[in-house]
Order: C-alpha cells, then structure tokens, then sequence
C-alpha cells in the first residue's frame, strides 16, 4: 500500500525542474514504493533507465556490469550506501561513488536514516550544489 503524493507535488517538481533545479528525493521508504512514488511526480522520468533495470535486463542482475551512459536513473537504498560507505577505506572511492551517483539525472534515495540524509546533503554541497530540504518528520531535521 502507498500513500499517494500530496496534492500540488508533481506540480512543484515541475517548476523547480523548469527552473533549472535538480530535484533529488531522499527518504525513509523501501526501494519499490520510493522509485514508484518517484515515478508518479517525476523525480524519475517517464524516459528514465535506472542502474537497477539495465542490470536485470542486460546482465542477469549484475550492476557490476552496467556502464555508466547505459543508465540516466538511480535507485539508492541506504544499505547500499552504507555498505559503500563503510567497506571503503579508500577516500577515492567514496567520491567517485558520490561523483557517478550525483550527476544522473534522476535520483532517488531510499531507506535511508537520518543520519544518511545529512551525508547526502554534504556530498550535493561539496560538488557546489546549493541544497534546501522539505520534510514532514522529526527524522528529517538533522539534514
């Protein structure tokens, strides 16, 4: 069951992206109900290709496989990115997690906690990027 967006969003995600503005959803939802809402106000748009759908329709599910103008769309849940996050000790790689991830066109993190809302909003911030978040929860306040 998915709650429907509210009234207005689809609207304001239009202005903001005909402004120029990149819309980024970050939240606390499973992956499915995150891309799908995503979807329905168009953070992800009707012609996007997520990491996730080329790797199940190209490589058996391999996301090891997928080259990174195959795909314009990403799907993050917060165990991925805490898995990265912690399993690398390389400096390097973290950033060209963040690089790859952050300059798709369409992107959308799920599951994540609140403290993985803060590091999304640093990593947008130090590649220049000017960030406001809304929110409609105590676990959105740190970010």
């Amino acid at each position: 069951m998915i709650d429907p967006p509210r009234p207005g969003v689809p609207e304001a995600v239009a202005k903001c992206q005909s402004a120029g503005i990149k819309v980024i959803m970050v939240t606390g939802d499973h992956p499915v109900t995150a891309k799908a809402i995503a979807e329905q106000v168009n953070i992800i748009g009707v012609n996007a290709v997520t990491l996730d759908d080329i790797a199940q329709s190209k490589y058996n599910g391999n996301k090891d496989l997928v080259k990174d103008d195959e795909y314009n769309a990403v799907v993050v849940p917060g165990w991925e990115l805490q898995e990265i996050l912690e399993s690398n000790s390389d400096k390097q790689t973290i950033e060209n997690f963040w690089n790859k991830t952050l300059t798709k066109d369409n992107i959308v993190f799920a599951r994540t906690s609140p403290q993985q809302k803060l590091l999304i909003v640093s990593a947008v911030q130090d590649r220049g990027g000017i960030v406001a978040v809304t929110g409609d929860g105590v676990n959105d306040s740190p970010a």
